[in-house]
């Protein structure tokens, strides 16, 4: 059955203008509300508010296509304009979420000239200030095409650099990766590219139907969203504030400064001479789930000292120190006893479990757990 044309039209024009009250109503929310239930934590659980509430507003770029929704460069232009739009607004509003410290005007701009460009080339067609002909079609998809691809570049490698930072983060506090807290930067791995994804087939298809799904799918998030908002009572999941850092400064002919020194040379070697002593002697990485607060406590420090001096050590952060002391443990036991079972192994040496216990021997030695028992046999 062949739904006719004008069915169609009236079903693309209701879905898109569903989509567009969801977002000017999450434009208004993002601007002006803030929830009595966690106003004191506002900042750390909406770091990128103000960002989200510009990506809301801007879906307003739709109108010129529910205004000529018949029309087939109303459909390419707001096509090629989602995917400009979401693909370089998803960077700037993660990026915003982890780091506070905002990039000047100036940057923001250029990195976003690009999609402006492209987004008034688009618009030429619709008050027919050039023809829409096949050849604009093909010069239009390879410049679109050429500039989504940049913005998923770049978001690419910022989602490679979080990583690394928020490895940093929880290997400077825990021993056992299970034990690493779940965060929302996790969702970055995949959530953005599933969603620019989604544009790239809806822009290469270029097709009124698939343009209806899309704003179903787009709809239905930002109403999640926006109920995540308007939610006082869901649970408060506190988001570690070192990952809301400012970003690296870099400096006239060197690298990117990070850390600063809190303690001189000596202190640090007194402090890294009592720490091994206390770890070691009293076989602290052999406790289950051992972390940096349960040290810095025994040791009666801070964070911040101890921290410094496990990353001038060899070991460089405190999860390596802790799985380095463990590994050699557990190849002691298998050098006293090859016959020991591998699980027995693991718990025994502070690991809490057997899988971890080979894929953290593995990292570090270069063999399995079993290999290594059998080089020494």
């Amino acid at each position: 059955m062949v739904i006719p044309h004008d069915i169609v039209n009236l079903l693309a024009f209701s879905v898109n203008l569903i989509l567009l009250v969801v977002n000017i109503y999450g434009w208004l929310l993002k601007r002006f509300y803030v929830p009595d239930a966690y106003k004191k934590v506002f900042l750390e659980l909406f770091p990128a508010r103000r960002s989200v509430a510009q990506f809301y507003f801007l879906q307003l770029f739709e109108i010129p296509y529910l205004l000529m929704i018949d029309r087939p460069e109303a459909l390419f232009y707001v096509n090629g304009s989602a995917l400009l739009v979401f693909s370089s607004f998803i960077l700037v509003m993660v990026k915003r979420y982890f780091y506070l410290q905002t990039t000047t005007f100036r940057k923001r701009l250029l990195f976003l000239l690009p999609m402006w460009a492209c987004w008034v080339a688009l618009l030429l067609p619709l008050f027919d200030i050039i023809p829409f002909s096949v050849k604009y079609q093909r010069i239009m998809m390879g410049i679109v095409l050429a500039v989504f691809a940049v913005y998923m570049f770049l978001l690419d490698r910022f989602r490679t650099q979080l990583n690394k930072r928020i490895r940093e983060f929880d290997e400077d506090e825990y021993s056992n990766e299970e034990d690493f807290p779940v965060q929302f930067a996790r969702t970055v791995k995949w959530l953005p590219f599933i969603l620019c994804m989604i544009l790239l087939v809806n822009f290469l298809m270029n097709n009124v139907v698939i343009k209806m799904v899309r704003d179903i799918i787009f709809t239905v998030i930002s109403v999640w969203f926006v109920i995540y908002t308007l939610n006082p009572h869901r649970r408060i999941k506190r988001i570690h504030i070192e990952l809301q850092m400012e970003e690296p400064v870099e400096t006239e002919g060197k690298e990117e400064v990070t850390t600063h020194r809190h303690l001189t040379e000596e202190q640090c070697k007194n402090l890294e001479t009592k720490m091994l002593d206390l770890v070691k002697g009293e076989k602290l990485y052999l406790e289950d789930h051992f972390t940096m607060s349960d040290l810095v406590k025994r040791m009666h420090t801070n964070k911040v000292y101890l921290s410094e001096v496990i990353a001038n050590t060899e070991y460089g952060s405190f999860y390596q120190l802790i799985n380095t002391l463990r590994v050699e443990h557990a190849c002691w036991m298998l050098g006293e006893d090859p016959t020991l079972k591998m699980e027995q192994v693991a718990l025994a040496s502070g690991f809490s479990s057997g899988s971890a216990f080979s894929q953290v021997f593995k990292r570090i030695k270069g063999v399995s757990p079993s290999e290594y028992s059998h080089e020494k046999d």
